[in-house]
């Protein structure tokens, strides 16, 4: 090589070198200012609302411009990603970041169009729609808009984001996709569709099996129906295939190949049938399999598969509503199952001890209610699942004491309901469970006074109903559970006065119903337990005054008791109230004006056969949240309250047997929802003509107008637009009324 040409060469690579070295040591650049002002747009179009998802951070609170320059590196904020070499913002990652509002078509969101990455999951967007504008982010990789309060059809721009890679719209119910085909049909580099939760109401399409590039599909509950195309199973990279919980989906299972990469297949809660082919084996990357409720015609080959067969890898394993009448043999080896559910079959006899072999190690969660099981095959030792949290033995025919030995240690949660147990065996201590959350004891045969001290410091839910119980054995103290939530003792034999200071301030949910309780020992103005939101004291022969809740209580159910007495002003400090029951009771005095303040929250309010009087208050408020108002059988008087018709959701009116004296409430028609409509025995007049100016009653199916002072004829045009009162059954349409007395049941 001539000397020139070799000076030439070292020349150039030396100024190679140097701008190799400038690229490498020169600092990321700033985001573009027209950016960082577009995603400071967008924060401020929302509120911060920490109580959207309980585990939300505000991400977008620490974003800031410095006021003197009145510019930022937005790259360094947090959720936010910049290329590194033009420094355009191409992710933004606000998920569970506590917004709240909406996402309008000009939001400046639309703005950052050199976007590939957009996840604003686990936030509520207020049930907005995705705007069309949306579609101005044609780089989109991955978009994942999950559990985000967002309704209305998907706008088609989104099957228009053709670089798509990644698309999550998974539980927003609200959320309608009205063609799955139309959709995909563009979006040929899918590699995960998720839109589980979503109304999609069509059939699955061919051509989805002709995405090589596939890996996740999941679309569980969306309505589906038709035949599901059995090609996608064989899809080449398909990994995770979700399709549960749509009852209107058929299929087939196929052959499977050895190179099937499948690791989850869950079609729980379809209508798959045929055969369950014997290549099912092959699929040895399965870590999750859930037939659940299906319908194939050899289920029984499960039960007769050789303990040779297994899925190595496998986890869970949901085989409940198949119709088996055995224990699986092939679980002899499958070592590493967390969770197993044989639930809904009809297994029978008792468990056999080569099932204790089952994931020795590993099982979690054992599911074997309603089947035919009558007990553990002749085991003396605790069963060999040091890291059982949940078994499930309900609906079965277990009977007498259960042996509590065989149970180990690490259990939380027992379900024993619905079976003939009289008790635990050879136990006077401690239940030896110290993690023991909940015991579900419902329906079986016990009997006398429930032992307290068996059940452990450490129990949360205990459900006791349906037995033949009397009370609790040897105690004047509080229940020494100080984390008791639920306390279930509905249907037994309680009688005398229950003791309200046994019970611990933790107390929850408190179901005393049906039983034969006369009052409250050490009985109290306010109820002393500050977290109870349901109480249940419905037919006892409980005495007195109405007993008052905390102010944190959502049902309140009282009815049937001999209660006496007003009811207290302080109820209308119980902003939360879902239900109040007093019906069937022997209150008296008048409804207190505060009551309407309830109405935002109050979606029931039953008072139906007491001695209540006066008359009925009228400032119920716009946003009124009540369906059902039952006040039936009082002595109530004056005129029926027109700000009623601020109750738009009101299902269910029923003012009869009173003494209210009013004209037709005409006004009523503007409410949308009513279908029960009880005027009877009262002393409403006037000409009842006048209904026929106001037929909106669209779903009107009982009107009940009788034994009043109306007079003229029933408004035959009102019948005929009412088409929920309609008969089927006849010949011809018929109408629930009296042709010969004009007058309506």
């Amino acid at each position: 090589m001539p000397t020139c040409f070799r000076f030439l060469f070292s020349d150039l690579l030396v100024l190679f070198l140097l701008l190799l070295t400038a690229s490498l040591s020169s600092p990321q650049p700033f985001c573009h200012q027209d950016e960082s002002l577009a995603l400071m747009q967008f924060k401020d179009s929302f509120i911060i609302n920490n109580d959207t998802f309980p585990s939300c951070y505000p991400k977008a609170t620490s974003w800031r411009v410095e006021a003197e320059h009145g510019r930022s590196d937005c790259c360094s904020w947090d959720g936010v990603e910049c290329d590194p070499h033009t420094g355009h913002v191409i992710g933004l990652d606000l998920s569970d970041s506590c917004l709240y509002g909406s996402i309008n078509s000009n939001s400046s969101l639309f703005r950052l169009s050199h976007l590939r990455s957009l996840n604003l999951a686990l936030n509520d967007f207020n049930y907005s729609k995705i705007p069309s504008t949306i579609g101005n982010l044609s780089w989109l990789t991955y978009l994942n808009l999950s559990h985000s309060y967002i309704s209305e059809e998907v706008p088609s721009e989104v099957s228009h984001l053709s670089k798509l890679s990644s698309l999550d719209l998974s539980s927003n119910s609200n959320l309608i996709i009205g063609s799955l085909t139309r959709l995909v049909q563009n979006l040929t580099r899918l590699e995960e569709i998720v839109l589980s939760g979503v109304m999609i109401s069509s059939i699955v399409p061919e051509s989805l099996a002709n995405s090589s590039s596939l890996k996740t599909l999941k679309l569980e509950g969306c309505g589906l129906y038709g035949e599901f195309p059995t090609r996608i199973f064989q899809l080449p990279q398909l990994r995770d295939l979700w399709i549960g919980t749509n009852e209107d989906l058929t299929g087939q299972l196929p052959e499977f190949h050895s190179s099937n990469v499948l690791q989850a297949l869950s079609l729980s809660y379809t209508s798959f049938s045929g055969s369950i082919p014997n290549s099912l084996w092959n699929l040895t990357q399965l870590t999750i399999l859930d037939l659940i409720g299906n319908s194939f015609d050899n289920s029984s080959c499960l039960t007769k598969a050789s303990s040779n067969h297994t899925f190595p890898h496998l986890q869970y394993l949901g085989l409940s509503s198949l119709n088996l009448t055995k224990f699986p043999n092939f679980l002899r080896n499958q070592n590493k199952l967390v969770q197993l559910d044989l639930s809904e079959n009809n297994i029978q006899g008792i468990i056999p001890k080569w099932m204790f072999n089952a994931s020795k190690e590993n099982l979690q969660d054992l599911y074997l209610s309603y089947n035919l099981l009558t007990g553990f095959e002749n085991s003396r030792d605790v069963l060999p699942w040091p890291n059982l949290l949940r078994l499930d033995l309900e609906n079965n025919r277990l009977q007498g004491s259960f042996p509590i030995s065989q149970i180990p240690p690490s259990i939380q949660e027992l379900y024993l309901s619905n079976n003939l147990l009289t008790g635990f065996k050879n136990s006077r201590d401690v239940l030896p469970w110290p993690n023991l959350q909940l015991l579900d004891l419902e329906n079986n045969r016990l009997q006398g006074l429930f032992p307290i001290s068996q059940i452990p410091p450490s129990i949360q839910d205990l459900v006791l109903s349906n037995n033949l119980l009397t009370g609790f054995e040897n105690s004047r103290d509080v229940l020494p559970w100080p984390n008791l939530r639920m306390l279930d003792l509905e249907n037994n034999r309680l009688q005398g006065s229950f003791p309200i200071s046994q019970i611990p301030p933790s107390i929850e949910y408190l179901y005393l119903s049906n039983n034969f309780l006369t009052g409250f020992e050490d009985s109290r103005d306010v109820l002393p337990w500050p977290n109870l939101r349901m109480l249940d004291l419905e037919n006892n022969s409980l005495q007195g005054s109405l007993p008052i809740p905390p102010p944190s209580v959502l049902i309140y159910q009282v009815s049937k008791n001999a209660f006496t007495g007003e009811i207290s002003p302080l109820f209308c400090n119980l902003s939360s109230l879902y239900v109040l029951d007093l019906s069937y009771n022997n209150l008296s005095g008048k409804l207190h004006p505060c009551f309407c303040n309830l109405s935002q929250s109050l979606t029931t309010l039953e008072l139906r056969s007491n001695n209540i009087g006066g008359t009925i208050p009228d400032a119920w408020a716009k946003g009124c949240s009540l369906s059902i108002i039952d006040l039936n059988h009082n002595q109530l008087q004056g005129r029926l309250p027109r700000s009623l018709a601020n109750c738009k959701e009101l299902v269910y009116l029923d003012v009869g047997y009173n003494k209210i004296h009013d004209t037709f409430p005409l006004w009523l028609g503007t409410l949308p929802e009513l279908k029960i409509f009880i005027l009877r025995s009262n002393g409403f007049y006037g000409a009842i003509r006048n209904i026929q100016i106001n037929c909106t009653l669209s779903n009107l199916h009982i009107i009940d107008l009788s034994h009043n002072n109306f007079s003229g004829d029933l408004p035959a045009k009102c019948f005929q637009q009412w088409n929920t009162m309609k008969l089927f059954g006849a010949k011809e349409f018929q109408y629930m009324r009296d042709y010969n007395s004009g007058i309506l049941y």
